[in-house]
């Protein structure tokens, strides 16, 4: 097992977050916003793929990178995990006929299809399941 700085090492991942104001429903945000100020982060790679884009919370100034990428790894082993929409709204506490849950859930999907394709497979399932998070 090896931490998010050791993945990172020789990575070529690079963020880039500006401060936003979150003006009602925000798809990427699963519950009310615990920090100060909020970035709107794009986590990007120099193979020409999609950025992954979420919002992270912080009080203190933009996330780093290694921030950024933990927070998307979480989410998107909690989608891995799930076999459909009902299991992983058990797991986060939606209410399974929840329309806004579901709208959660697919942009998870979304994230997690987005980074594996940013990383590689091999990248990816380390990242996931043998990479201790922050």
């Amino acid at each position: 097992m090896h931490t998010v700085e050791q993945f990172l090492a020789g990575s070529d991942l690079e963020i880039r977050c500006q401060e936003i104001t979150l003006n009602g429903d925000h798809g990427f945000l699963i519950a009310e916003p615990w920090a100060a100020k909020q970035y709107l982060c794009e986590l990007r790679g120099s193979n020409g793929d999609r950025p992954v884009t979420t919002v992270i919370g912080s009080d203190n100034g933009p996330p780093r990178v290694a921030e950024v990428l933990d927070a998307v790894a979480a989410e998107a082993a909690v989608v891995e995990q799930a076999r459909c929409y009902e299991e992983w709204a058990a797991e986060m506490g939606f209410d399974p006929d929840s329309r806004h849950g579901e709208r959660v859930y697919r942009t998870e999907r979304r994230q997690a299809k987005l980074l594996r394709a940013l990383l590689g497979d091999h990248a990816y399932k380390v990242l996931l399941w043998e990479t201790e998070r922050l």
